[in-house]
């Protein structure tokens, strides 16, 4: 957990304590519903809506006075996203009356950073406020007009800058929207000695995906049945250790084939492409 206030020091004993400081403002408040239950003519004079925001600013004016006042936040869940940009997200101020907080204002705010997918603010009288945040977990990096975006399991887009840290991350190159990556991702874990070799996605057509491996093998995945065609992959390459060889790319499309490229002797002529069944 992390606290906003590091040097918050032992509390003045001349300072009215918690329960005194409740019992307080627990009369004002009674103040308050006495005004609210007051007579019909203050509804109907339509002075209702300024007396109760009179009412509401005294009552924590005082509350500010004794004490209620924000001096801590407690922070969990964050890996990713800075702690900085965490609490500039939620707009807090140290110093500011906790009954004048709205928890479902911080949230929303919080929310619209990209890092933080969800989150849960509570206040806890007299001075914190807890902050726990979920936060969207990178999946790729997404190519789409030249420019490269980081995005989730989700699609959304999490970052566009500073993307050096996560080139471990497969590259997704498509025109469409690149949460329709996810579900080819994840029938590409089902054979995990396979996955970890993937570094890009490329969607052709809006029809089926090519696979390019970190040896530089283009892998040809069908419209259908690709996870059938993966596996089928994977189980070639353990028995023969395919993808160690002298090849450029790998046709899976043709359902029960698999057509491989071989790379071009220079000296040589003609075609390398030969039959696997």
């Amino acid at each position: 957990m992390r606290s906003l206030d590091h040097g918050r020091g032992r509390r003045s004993p001349h300072r009215p304590s918690l329960l005194r400081r409740a019992a307080i403002l627990a009369c004002a408040g009674a103040a308050l519903a006495a005004v609210l239950g007051g007579s019909r003519w203050v509804w109907n004079a339509g002075l209702l809506d300024g007396y109760v925001a009179d009412a509401r600013l005294g009552l924590v004016g005082a509350s500010a006075r004794l004490g209620f006042r924000l001096r801590e936040v407690l922070l969990v869940g964050r890996e990713r996203v800075s702690r900085d940009a965490v609490l500039a997200a939620s707009e807090l101020d140290l110093g500011s009356p906790t009954l004048a907080l709205d928890p479902e204002s911080i949230r929303a705010r919080l929310e619209r950073n990209r890092w933080i997918k969800s989150a849960r603010v509570t206040t806890r009288l007299p001075d914190t406020v807890f902050i726990e945040i979920e936060e969207r977990r990178p999946l790729a990096l997404w190519q789409r007009g030249g420019q490269l975006r980081m995005i989730d399991d989700e699609g959304a887009v999490i970052a566009d800058r500073e993307l050096h840290r996560y080139t471990h991350l497969p590259l997704v190159v498509t025109p469409s929207e690149p949460a329709r990556a996810k579900p080819v991702l994840d029938m590409l874990a089902h054979e995990p000695d396979l996955e970890r070799r993937v570094r890009a996605l490329i969607e052709v057509g809006g029809r089926r995906w090519n696979i390019r491996l970190d040896n530089g093998i283009d892998v040809l995945l069908p419209e259908t049945e690709s996870a059938v065609a993966w596996s089928e992959l994977a189980e070639l390459d353990r028995r023969h250790a395919l993808l160690a060889r002298r090849v450029s790319a790998i046709d899976l499309r043709i359902p029960g084939r698999i057509v491989v490229t071989g790379i071009e002797d220079p000296e040589a002529r003609g075609g390398t492409a030969k039959e696997a069944r």
